[in-house]
């Protein structure tokens, strides 16, 4: 079985290449190279240095990702439109676990990125930390409420695992 984050890269490839990609939570940039060989150009946020520096080393020599030492919440500042976007809440693996992607900065992204989208976006959640588990609340409350004739929701989860990650894909349907 893939993990949360192979099954998205995997259900990425579903749309066409050479997009415009967003990786909201930059983290180890993972994300934000996987987007960078498949996209044309990347924007990818974080908040701490540690994770632009990571990154940027696995990047190496590539030339078509923009990486942001911001929050998510202002992707409006940087980008008006974008194809596909990545959010994978929770904290930054092997660094401090008591800096976490917030409820309050994540519905604020979350919010500008579905006025942005021309796609896809993908929300990988968390629930298995106490910020996580309000936002996997909030999220799954507010993603539920999205107009059927605007968008298409789906989830990915492990259903005999107790507060596992899953994957929330919203697709935006063609006018």
């Amino acid at each position: 079985m893939l993990s949360m984050v192979d099954y998205v890269h995997e259900r990425i490839q579903s749309y066409p290449k050479d997009l415009i990609g967003v990786d909201f939570t930059m983290g180890n940039g993972h994300d934000t190279v996987f987007l960078a060989d498949y996209c044309s150009y990347v924007y990818a946020f974080d908040i701490q240095k540690e994770a632009l520096e990571k990154t940027k080393q696995l990047l190496k020599e590539k030339n078509n990702v923009q990486l942001i030492l911001d929050g998510h919440q202002n992707m409006d500042q940087y980008i008006t439109s974008f194809d596909i976007g990545i959010f994978n809440l929770g904290y930054l693996p092997l660094a401090d676990h008591h800096v976490t992607t917030l409820l309050k900065t994540t519905q604020m992204a979350i919010k500008k990125a579905l006025t942005s989208v021309q796609q896809v976006l993908f929300i990988v959640v968390y629930p298995g930390h106490e910020e996580g588990y309000k936002e996997s609340l909030w999220i799954d409350d507010y993603v539920c409420q999205l107009d059927s004739h605007q968008w298409n929701v789906s989830s990915y989860k492990m259903l005999n695992k107790n507060q596992a990650p899953y994957v929330i894909e919203i697709q935006k349907k063609s006018v």
